[in-house]
This record gives structure tokens, sequence and C-alpha cells, in this order.
């Protein structure tokens, strides 16, 4: 079983590498204004000595198919090229590292968040890393194929079966979380979605890696929202170092996030019955939902044209890029769009 000892980890923690522009170009130490410097990715082609040396470097993909039938430009980053399988191994490491970073994780100690998916995942993975306890808050809706991945990693499961006012389990199973961390002071809980380290992350190495794959000539960006986190900091990044790119953020039909009122969708991994204070809406240029429908199609239409199996999150962004590149043939818009995690989770 990997380990890493504790002082080898706030080293990491604390350490300013290359590898993407960090806020106001911090590199590290006291000019960083609280905030955790660069994490450390890797080339793809350098040996790794850890799992998390693995996390980000992602694939790029020119979707030739999809572009061929539609005459658009479309680039997907690939994030289930991750250990974890999606881009919330990103997050975690974000916010775990920030944690160890500010003093408020120690050895022993217990994270509890609140997590359907994919960051339990990445969590359930960095625990066993890092040497920390995760306790997981679930509901009813978890897939069976999550529950078994957390218990193959030794991961506590607590169960949230009582729906919240709006008919969804997000807010009831944030509350869980929050009551457990004030309870007992060997737990914390990072809070996927307002702890700016969740951003932060993103605006440090996803989106410097795509500007990088890119050659530096991109004109709009797509991804779902979700939480905020990935796009948010992906969008910081681009807006600094050209306001012309556009970001196109994506949500499901039903999902509150812009605005509206909430109602059950088929899409899992995407959309919220509140908005995220780490989504930063101002940096968007245009909100666009996608009904159940729709995302699904394009799933099978991505796996039948360029035979890529993606999540129904992924299908709902990569409707909306089709559709925002298709209304600007005359630019012809070089489009990337966030591919969050794969179709594989999603299966059973």
């Amino acid at each position: 079983m990997e380990r890493v000892d504790w002082g080898q980890a706030r080293a990491l923690a604390t350490k300013g590498v290359p590898g993407g522009a960090s806020r106001g170009g911090c590199s590290g130490g006291s000019d960083c204004g609280g905030r955790a410097p660069k994490a450390i990715i890797r080339t793809r082609n350098m040996p790794a000595s850890r799992i998390t040396d693995l996390i980000g470097n992602t694939p790029l993909l020119e979707l030739s198919g999809l572009n061929a039938h539609y005459d658009t430009r479309i680039f997907a980053k690939l994030e289930s090229a991750n250990p974890g399988g999606s881009i919330k191994d990103r997050t975690a490491l974000g916010l775990v590292r920030q944690a160890i970073h500010d003093g408020d994780l120690k050895p022993g100690m217990t994270i509890v968040e609140s997590t359907s998916g994919n960051l339990g995942y990445s969590l359930a993975i960095l625990a066993k890393v890092y040497g920390f306890n995760f306790t997981c808050i679930v509901d009813p809706k978890t897939p069976r194929n999550s529950i078994l991945f957390y218990e193959a990693y030794g991961v506590k499961i607590e169960l949230v079966d009582e729906a919240d006012p709006d008919g969804g389990y997000q807010k009831n199973r944030i509350e869980r979380a929050k009551e457990i961390s004030a309870s007992d002071a060997n737990t914390i809980n990072l809070d996927q979605y307002s702890n700016p380290a969740a951003q932060d992350i993103h605006y440090q190495t996803t989106g410097p890696e795509v500007y990088q794959q890119m050659d530096r000539r991109i004109n709009a960006l797509v991804a779902s929202v979700s939480t905020g986190s990935h796009l948010s900091g992906i969008a910081r990044y681009l807006k600094e170092v050209d306001r012309e790119i556009k970001i196109i953020a994506v949500e499901p039909e039903g999902s509150v996030v812009f605005g509206g009122k909430y109602r059950p969708y088929k899409q899992n991994g995407a959309g919220l019955s509140f908005k995220a204070a780490n989504y930063s809406a101002d940096l968007s240029d245009v909100e666009i939902k996608v009904g159940d429908e729709e995302a699904f199609s394009m799933v099978q239409e991505v796996l039948d044209r360029d035979a890529l199996l993606v999540g129904p999150s992924s299908g709902a962004a990569l409707y909306a890029a089709v559709q925002y590149c298709m209304q600007r043939h005359d630019k012809n818009p070089r489009c990337v769009v966030i591919l969050p995690d794969s179709g594989i989770k999603y299966l059973s």
C-alpha cells in the first residue's frame, strides 16, 4: 500500500513548482495570500513515484468524427485519464493540500464530505496516500458502483435518505457533513461547494494545460458547472490571458444553478438544487441548459462517431458546444470541451 510520510506531504503542499500560474502569479511563500502554492503536475512521460503524480496533464482529443459531421472544430479535454477517473482528482488534491498547508488537516484526522460520485472516488484514493480517514455522505441515488469503490478503499459510508424540500438530497447531505465536522474536533469538512481551494487548483493547472495544448489558439471553452469549481477556475485563468475567449457554462434542465425551480433530471454528476459559492457567474459569457434527451443522445453520438464513451454531463457539454459552434460557423471557433469523466461509471 502506497504511503506518503506527513513531513513529505506538507512539503509537497507548501512548495511552489512549475506547471501553471497561481493566483496573482504566486509561486510560494508569504505572497500567496494564505493559499497553497501550485500543485505538482508532472508530464506524462516522466516516471511517477506516487499515484498523485499522475493527476493532471490529461490528453486533449480533436473530435474528428463529430467535427466532420457538424463542420466544427471541437477538442475534448479527457479528464477520465486521471487515476480516479475524473476531474475531481484535481479538486480533491487542491482541497487536501490546502488543508495540509493551513494546518487544518493532520495525521489521523477524518475528512467528511458530501458526495455521491466522483469526489468520493478521489478522496478515497487520497485518504490512502496521505493516511487520513474518510467519511462519505451519500444518498439513495448513489450508484452501486460508487458504493463498492468506497468500500474497497475502506471509506466509512453514511446514508442520508431524507429528501430536502426540493425533492433532492444535496442540501441534507451537505448539512449532515457540517454537523459531523462541527461535533468532532478530529474531523474536517473540506466543502467542495464553497472552498476557494477547489477553484484555485483548476486555475493553477487545468486552465494553463488547456491553453498550452491548444497552442494558445482557443476561442471558446465549454464545461458543466455543478459545484462551479473547475469551470470557474479554468475560466479565471483563460480570461486573464485572453479576454476574448468565450466561456460557455452548461447545466441540466431542472438544475437551479442558473435560476428557476428545481425539478428532477437524469444527468448524473451534474446540476445542483442550489447555486454553489464556487460558481463565478461573472466569468461566463453564455449559460445553456440542456435536457436529458439531448444529453443522452449526444452520449450515443460521440460514441458512434469518435468511439468515445462519455458520461451524461459530458454529453450535455458536447451538445452545448455543437450548438454554440454551429451558430458561429462564420467564425468557425476553436472550442475546447471539458469532459469531466467517462461513461464507464454509469453503465450499471
